[in-house]
Parts: C-alpha cells; structure tokens; sequence
C-alpha cells in the first residue's frame, strides 16, 4: 500500500530504526515511544487488520511472537517484563 507509513518503513522510503529483519516481519524503533523500548514488529506483508489475516498468515503470528521474545532478551527488557500490544 503506497499511504501505509509500516509499508514505507520496510521498503526503505520512509525513514526508520530498524532494530530486527527477517523473511517475514521487520521490527524498528517507534518514532514516538511511550516506553524507554519501544518497538513495533510488523509483517513484510501488508495486512489491514486481524481480520484480514488468511490461512496462510498464521504462522507471522508465532513469527512476531519469536521475534518480540528475542528482541526483549537482546534490548535487556526480558528480566523485567515487557508488554506485547
């Protein structure tokens, strides 16, 4: 989608802090963050909403999951806690 700021971010027109990018998702810094880490996890493929996910999708969940695991262990958050929105 050409006005989707998440799809401009992963193709490299809009400026983002890339943190993480794989095959399936990319995950960067927000631009405004509510936390001292805060980061946004976003497929590769644009989805509107959940109910747009198909049958083919539901492995990006555990993806996102995965990843949002690993990145709070690398970014030290881990130990604390941290909240998956």
């Amino acid at each position: 989608m050409s006005d989707c700021l998440f799809c401009g971010v992963i193709k490299g027109d809009v400026k983002g802090s890339i943190v993480y990018q794989d095959n399936s998702v990319v995950a960067f810094k927000d631009i405004n963050p509510k936390a001292p880490v805060h980061l946004l996890i976003v497929p590769r493929k644009h989805i509107v909403t959940l109910l747009d996910l198909q049958q083919e999708d539901k492995s990006l969940i555990g993806d996102i999951f995965s990843v949002a695991n690993q990145l709070a262990k690398d970014q030290g958050i881990a130990k604390d806690g941290f909240r998956v929105v």
